[in-house]
């Protein structure tokens, strides 16, 4: 998906002879151009997975990187084009292509892959991208020689400088390193030799003469059968392309991006070779895999066709992409605008009349594909242009809205920064005079675990008190300010008596409702409440003659959070049965509720010996709990993390009595036999297993934690009516379970 602006043109009329929006397809990630990028898509992917290959350059042995989106249209192609931007000359960026016409062997796909390269355009001028590769391989070796004192040199340090920051300029015209370049082609016959002695140190290498010969010969020439020569030594066997990537790493790592999958939908051999294949190539040393794929091929081809022990590595690393924000329309939109010439003027009447707030109005969060949103922007200029040539005024029409709410995932609740959808009747006659009724008393009885901040004196006497929490838990909320017109939500949505029996009955009605209309099965709870709500905005009953029906608006704001809660838990359920523990989103977790809990005190413990890197902790009374939220094969991460606990378990509290210590690990199915081998491992000395507990997360509970970490974070970006405080006050319940667990002591 191409979201970089096309090359301005213009019609005698003096606007832009093309649609600036047809564009939408990246074909490849090597011409993507960061300053010419909507810098919020998939910002925190792109950091994560340039810091991830960062990383994989620094700490050799890290898995492989899996890519995955949606569906096609959300950015792949052009996020990895925007990684290999970012990691600039600190690695090499190379593509590995497979063919779904030929057989997958090792032969055709380091064939294909040297061919690419060949074809390839470098950063520099009518240099092949392979001939620059070749161009960092050779010079390398000059440098390693020049390192060993076999090769005598005057300035030593400005030598290598020199050889080190542009190996190209040795071969090219008027570069000032010409002069090097000089004197290495009248040598060349003297240093042939030890060169290759120095090549023959490599991994697997043989007689590296011809290849010495070769790569000399790319670099000072690069004619076609120079280049020809190296493809033909670095392809054609699994060995000699192993060969090819071990000496590419001399110069900087190479990262090989595995993209456009889609032609081996459902051809699950193929797969099977593929990902052995990738996974064979990631194990080198120097030699790194990003794999792109979108859902529907990781399910037809990869996922569970895949032996458990393939799979794990293939997930062991992995990044979701999602859609678009609104701001991130807007700034796409503008950007194709102004790339086209478009004036200011007529930019803002664009705009108006494309009304993205109302675009985004009723869409999950990272729904919006920006393909989708592009084929969208050019559907809505042809007819904005369109509307002007006849003299109309384009703000006046409709917005045309060619994406079905069917293709959504989920009801997504209204932005308070766009126009409100009008209200829909959701129920007839013959429950309207019951909801009347009840509708003011739709709150739920006070939650066991958390002090409600939306609670008011009772006008009745109140009803016995519920079970209240043990006396140890920190999970109870502090009182917030008291909810305000201003804030986002209505407190007098809250100001009425409690009628524990209300609510069960409209979310049996609601439950009624959902399948006489669509005829699905039951939906429990609250999760009722917003399937019927989507349902009825999608198709709208017949009007009741009953009037003024209750309309969705009649659900209080702790409801509607439940509900929201409870639809984004089912949706959860899938991503949290196929793809492994995000501890991304626990850690996150873990850090907000700790923030938030009043009773906790927050802080992250510096790793010894890994700079950068910190371990979430949560102290409360006598207790401290660590948590541990590394990959389960960075031995170096939890080898730290146990000389921080023993280090704190060696410091009595009071004369005589050791801390409460107690270090938290979270696993999933797919975790346990990488978790056992850490266990078994010398990461953990004798004294520290003792306190050690990991948390088994079942996908219901995978689904929970993610539901409320992606809720929260809706809250903090604006996109829920409540605040984060608000949430967490009103669904910490819902994880309660989870609490208990991670503060569960653990006896020495």
């Amino acid at each position: 998906m191409d979201v970089s602006p096309p090359s301005p043109s213009f019609s005698p009329s003096g606007r832009p002879a093309q649609n600036p929006f047809l564009e939408d397809v990246c074909t490849t990630p090597f011409d993507v151009v960061e300053e010419r990028s909507v810098s919020g898509l998939n910002r925190d992917v792109v950091q994560r997975v340039a810091e991830a290959v960062e990383d994989l350059a620094a700490v050799p042995g890290k898995p492989l990187l899996l890519l995955t989106a949606p569906r096609a249209g959300y950015g792949k192609t052009h996020l990895l084009g925007r990684v290999a931007a970012a990691a600039g000359n600190q690695s090499v960026a190379m593509p590995l292509m497979f063919r779904s016409d030929v057989e997958v062997t090792w032969s055709g796909v380091s064939l294909e892959a040297l061919d690419t390269l060949r074809q390839m355009p470098g950063r520099v001028e009518d240099w092949p991208r392979l001939r620059e590769i070749c161009t960092g391989i050779f010079t390398s070796l000059i440098v390693r020689l020049i390192r060993s004192g076999r090769l005598p040199c005057a300035n030593r340090e400005q030598a290598m400088k020199v050889l080190s920051e542009d190996p190209t300029a040795l071969f090219r015209e008027g570069s000032s390193a010409k002069l090097i370049g000089d004197w290495l082609r009248k040598h060349f016959g003297q240093l042939r030799k030890p060169l290759a002695e120095l090549a023959r140190q490599v991994p697997g290498a043989g007689v590296m003469d011809v290849w010495v010969d070769a790569l000399f010969a790319a670099s000072n020439h690069g004619t076609p059968p120079a280049l020809d020569e190296v493809v033909k030594l670095a392809s054609g066997s699994r060995e000699a392309f192993a060969l090819w990537l071990r000496l590419v790493a001399l110069w900087h790592p190479a990262v090989l991006f595995v993209d456009h999958l889609d032609g081996f939908y459902r051809m699950e051999k193929s797969g099977l070779r593929i990902a052995t294949m990738l996974l064979e190539l990631a194990g080198m040393e120097g030699v790194h895999v990003v794999l792109s794929l979108n859902q529907d091929v990781w399910q037809a081809t990869f996922a569970h066709h895949l032996p458990s022990a393939l799979e794990d590595r293939l997930t062991a690393s992995q990044f979701l992409l999602r859609g678009l924000t609104s701001a991130d329309a807007a700034e796409l939109a503008r950007m194709r605008l102004s790339a086209a010439g478009v004036n200011v003027e007529e930019r803002g009447k664009f705009e108006r009349f494309l009304n993205i707030g109302r675009y985004f109005n009723g869409r999950p969060v990272g729904s919006v594909s920006a393909r989708a949103f592009l084929r969208h922007l050019a559907q809505q200029w042809d007819l904005f242009q369109n509307l002007q040539a006849r003299g109309e005024d384009p703000s006046a029409s409709a917005l045309i809205d060619p994406e079905p709410l069917a293709e959504l995932e989920s009801l997504e609740p209204p932005s308070t920064q766009a126009d409100p959808l009008p209200d829909v009747p959701l129920f007839g006659a013959e429950d309207a005079h019951f909801l009347r009724n009840a509708a003011s008393a739709l709150a739920e009885p006070a939650p066991a675990m958390v002090n409600t901040p939306f609670s008011v004196a009772p006008a009745q006497p109140p009803a016995p008190a519920p079970v209240l929490a043990e006396p140890s838990s920190p999970f109870v909320m502090a009182e917030p300010p008291a909810p305000t017109a201003t804030n986002g939500m209505v407190p007098q949505a809250f100001a009425q008596p409690q009628a524990p029996n209300a609510l069960e009955k409209l979310r049996d009605m609601m439950d009624r409702l959902r399948q006489q209309t669509t005829g699905a099965a039951p939906v429990v709870g609250a999760a009722a409440a917003m399937a019927a709500a989507g349902q009825a905005v999608a198709r709208p009953p017949e009007p009741s003659p009953e009037p003024a029906p209750v309309s969705a608006a009649a659900l209080s704001p702790q409801d509607a959070l439940v509900a929201r809660f409870e639809a984004l838990r089912m949706q959860m359920l899938a991503e949290a049965e196929s793809s492994p523990l995000d501890l991304a989103k626990v850690e996150h977790l873990i850090r907000l509720a700790g923030k938030r809990f009043p009773l906790v005190k927050f802080d992250e413990i510096e790793l010894p010996g890994l700079p950068g890197k910190t371990a979430p902790r949560w102290s409360l009374q006598d207790q401290e709990i660590f948590f541990g939220t590394g990959a389960f094969n960075d031995r170096s991460y939890w080898r730290a993390l146990a000389q921080v606990i023993a280090g704190r378990m060696a410091v009595p509290v009071e004369p005589g009595r050791a801390p409460s210590l107690k270090l938290v690990a979270f696993k999933s199915d797919r975790e346990t036999m990488g978790w056992t081998a850490l266990l078994g491992s010398d990461a953990f000395p004798s004294g520290i297993r003792q306190v050690i507990e990991a948390l088994h997360l079942d996908t219901r509970s995978l689904a929970a934690l993610y539901a409320m970490q992606r809720m929260i974070g809706e809250a903090e970006a604006g996109a829920l009516n409540a605040t984060p405080a608000q949430v967490m006050s009103v669904l910490a319940r819902e994880l309660d379970f989870f609490w208990k667990r991670v503060t569960r002591p653990v006896s020495l």
